[in-house]
């Protein structure tokens, strides 16, 4: 760890926040926020060269005090100004968190497939469902929906909504509609 330490101190180019801490059971985890959104891939980069990989990415579309931002003057025109992306790390033992944080509403990030395989579903997940878009990615092929559909942040229905009784019939329309839509084409 300390190695590890040491090596991401000195590569990304911007400023970054590291803490570390060890759990009573003796679980490692490390806690990185970078200031450039491009040093990911020099994390990346440092991740492989231990041979590590990626657990997972979690994206958060809402403004919160995480983005650095306070709910109040967090929205414009009730769209966030910021995203921030969390990747996890996993590497000798070792859970790492990086946080980056995309500026204003750039949804365009540098894709760490090509240093780290693990990523590859990770990133095109996150590139289809929260429509960020991945610079250099190998396969930007969708995964789990279709090519011809076309997604605007209001054209999904956030899962609370859904969960309510009251979306329920909306819901299942545009799945109905969707359903004679591909029907037609297959005739």
């Amino acid at each position: 760890m300390k190695h590890f330490e040491s090596n991401i101190i000195q590569k990304p180019d911007g400023k970054m926040d590291l803490s570390w801490d060890i759990d009573k059971k003796g679980v490692v985890c490390g806690w990185c926020s970078l200031a450039n959104p491009e040093d990911i891939y020099i994390v990346a980069e440092l991740v492989a060269s231990f041979k590590g990989r990626v657990m997972t990415i979690s994206p958060l579309n809402t403004p919160t005090i995480i983005a650095g931002k306070a709910p109040d003057e967090a929205f414009v025109n009730e769209k966030p100004i910021s995203l921030v992306i969390n990747y996890h790390f996993f590497f000798e033992g070792v859970n790492f968190t990086v946080r980056i944080t995309l500026p204003d509403m750039e949804r365009t990030v540098k894709s760490i497939t090509p240093v780290l395989k693990s990523a590859d579903w990770h990133e095109r997940e996150m590139q289809e469902l929260y429509n960020i878009k991945l610079n250099g990615h190998p396969n930007s092929k969708r995964l789990f929906l279709d090519e011809n559909i076309y997604l605007t942040d209001h054209t999904m229905i956030p899962l609370s909504e859904a969960m309510r009784g009251a979306s329920t019939s909306t819901l299942w329309e545009k799945i109905m509609k969707s359903d004679r839509k591909e029907a037609k084409i297959g005739e």
